[in-house]
């Protein structure tokens, strides 16, 4: 391939979408997202606050980090995502950690998600 035009850039990419062995026979699939839904995965890791001054700061919120992503990723053999935003405390709540983390590894390399990514989140929110 070679330099991208407009309308190959605004083309909708297909993502990659693998199966994930849970263990005992259950799987699960997930994507790579779009650059869009990366953007609210991170946003939902941070918390907005207001000083006395109205300013406006945010804080880190990396509770249910594994859940979130989850969320984001998890879906069917069409790409179509299997849970809604709302389902993140239930998944991180009844879900086993080993579980969750066979998915989040898949998610992690799929989306290109760094372990240093996930400390600029944190820095970024705490230097803020």
């Amino acid at each position: 391939m070679g330099l991208l035009n407009r309308v190959a850039l605004l083309n909708k990419e297909e993502l990659k979408i693998e199966k994930v062995d849970l263990g005992g026979g259950d799987f699960v699939y997930v994507r790579q997202m779009t650059a869009r839904e990366r953007d609210r995965w991170e946003q939902s890791l941070l918390r907005e606050k207001r000083d006395r001054g109205r300013a406006i700061t945010f804080e880190s919120a990396m509770e249910d980090f594994r859940a979130k992503l989850a969320v984001h990723t998890v879906c069917d053999e069409h790409g179509k995502n299997l849970l809604e935003q709302s389902d993140y405390e239930m998944l991180s709540q009844n879900m086993s950690a080993a579980r969750l983390e066979l998915i989040i590894n898949r998610s992690q390399e799929l989306n290109k998600i760094s372990a240093e990514d996930r400390e600029a989140l944190v820095k970024n929110s705490e230097g803020d």
